[in-house]
């Protein structure tokens, strides 16, 4: 499983909107913005949130940190891997601000 960051089109709906889709290979799974992240279709995550407070579709582990005052993020979708590097980083004197956010992606059918 390889996540890639892919700029948006011009003819893409979301040019302008957004910095980069987050996909698994050819399968989109999220966007990232300048805030964080977001879903693919806000309207379907917004309503499934409104009728169901447990979050659905898979987990993707956003961790952010800075090394040596750079900003970084990486993502992970198996909490075992984002534990393993938390781990490591822990060890690093110059990896600062540790912070990890779990969104989920939403499936379309």
């Amino acid at each position: 499983m390889q996540l890639s960051y892919q700029k948006p089109g011009i003819d893409h709906p979301m040019y302008g909107k957004v910095e980069y889709i987050v996909a698994d290979g050819t399968t989109p799974l999220c966007y990232k913005t300048a805030d964080g992240y977001r879903p693919l279709d806000a309207t379907s995550a917004s309503q499934s949130v409104q009728t169901n407070s447990a979050p659905t579709g898979e987990p993707l582990y956003v961790l952010s940190f800075k090394v040596n005052d750079d900003a970084e993020e990486l993502t992970f979708r198996s909490k075992k891997m984002l534990e393993k590097t938390l781990e490591l980083y822990a060890q690093k004197p110059f990896i600062t601000e540790v912070k990890t956010t779990t969104l989920y992606t939403v499936k379309h059918s």
